[in-house]
């Protein structure tokens, strides 16, 4: 990979480990806002646990596997490498017939930093103790989260059918009801998650709540943005754009008003969002360029950023600067380090450039030995490098049928 060596350790990485930002490291949006979460988390003090992005797993894993630490360890916080990971295992060992505020609370901590094995039993016991309509739909939206990210959406409907029942009591604050319509929405579009009824449910209520004083910026944004989903899947960009805006003035006045990592981090999906936009509706190179620097501006320390910029770059054709920026993103380290690698390889092969696409698919090997991805498409372009190196491959195929 033109000589890059295996991402270090970054702030996302020490985030997902041990919820500590002390290491010399540029810190993402996501890392400061999760860390900042847990320092102010007092359990059974309020709903509402802050979440800055919420993970799949294998993310989690990943971390383990690039830094050499047992996974089991790290998946059940028996790895606690600082005071805050130490506090949160602690806690988490102490929750057993706590409120159900402090259950919730703890566990969407838990949730925040990828350990769902570990929040499971503390959401299964507040789903026992749970009286009031507020606590039911507390305990629904974790389950929602855990069945989207953990289970490929399935429970996801009976989770959405729990909060709406409370919802349409009226007993939910309104900004927490637009969250839940904004995650309807958005994963009713991608994976048919909600269901058509709950999915119009949540299109109404979110088009009637989010102008309301009584939401935050920051949940107004996303709600936009999720909506904004809908004009765009059926090929009306004006439309689109006009929710967008309304996206990013909302996102605008949020970090304005609330400066700090959770309200910077709905400018930040703003530009996220308009790179897709540009890319798969408006067709409009120049725009998605402009949106995707401006998302590594503003958070040049997430690999991610530089991914989205150079899918962008990709999309349009410019295979060299693409390829340059999924090798940015994955130097930066976690997350999607295996898929920031694979994308250049992939960028470096369109160019001709088998040496360097085998160079990016041998670091995969070095990473997840058993990468079938790395073993088929990095044997191809070893066959073509200047040097066949198709052997290296083999040995690491044969390597992996024994085992």
């Amino acid at each position: 990979m033109q000589g890059v060596p295996p991402p270090p350790r970054n702030s996302f990485a020490e985030t997902l480990l041990g919820l500590d930002q002390s290491g010399a490291h540029p810190v993402d949006l996501f890392s400061r806002g999760c860390t900042e979460a847990f320092a102010s988390f007092e359990p059974g003090n309020s709903f509402g646990y802050p979440f800055t992005q919420v993970f799949e797993p294998d993310v989690l894993r990943e971390v383990a596997l690039l830094h050499a630490l047992p996974e089991s360890e790290v998946v059940s916080l028996e790895y606690r490498p600082t005071p805050a990971a130490r506090r949160l295992a602690d806690l988490a060992g102490a929750a057993a017939g706590s409120s159900v505020i402090h259950l919730v609370g703890l566990a969407a901590a838990l949730i925040s930093v990828c350990r769902f094995s570990v929040a499971a039993p503390l959401i299964k016991e507040a789903r026992q103790q749970a009286r009031t309509g507020r606590e039911r739909f507390e305990v629904a939206w974790l389950d929602f989260l855990v069945a989207n990210r953990c289970y490929g959406g399935s429970g996801s409907y009976a989770a959405f059918a729990a909060m709406r029942a409370e919802a349409d009591l009226g007993v939910i604050p309104d900004s927490r009801v637009v969250d839940m319509c904004t995650q309807a929405v958005v994963w009713q579009l991608k994976r048919r998650e909600v269901g058509k009824a709950h999915f119009s449910w949540a299109v109404r209520t979110g088009r009637q709540l989010a102008g309301r004083r009584s939401v935050t910026a920051d949940t107004a944004s996303a709600w936009y943005r999720g909506v904004a989903m809908l004009p765009a899947a059926q090929g009306n960009p004006a439309l689109t754009r006009r929710y967008m805006e309304m996206a990013h003035r909302t996102a605008v006045e949020s970090a304005a008003t609330s400066p700090g990592a959770l309200t910077g981090n709905a400018l930040k999906t703003y530009y996220e969002s308009s790179v897709k936009e540009h890319m798969h509706l408006t067709r409009d190179a120049d725009a998605a360029l402009a949106a995707g620097h401006a998302l590594v501006d503003l958070d040049p320390a997430w690999a991610p950023s530089h991914g989205e910029l150079a899918a962008a770059y990709a999309w349009f054709g410019h295979q060299e600067q693409a390829a340059a920026g999924f090798e940015r993103a994955a130097r930066t380290g976690p997350p999607y380090v295996g898929h920031h690698v694979v994308s250049a390889a992939r960028c470096r092969a369109a160019l001709g450039d088998w040496d360097s696409a085998t160079d990016c698919y041998l670091m995969l090997l070095s990473l997840a030995p058993g990468s079938k991805v790395a073993l088929a498409e990095g044997r191809l372009a070893a066959q073509r490098a200047t040097k066949d190196r198709a052997a290296a491959f083999d040995e690491a195929m044969l390597a992996g049928n024994a085992s």
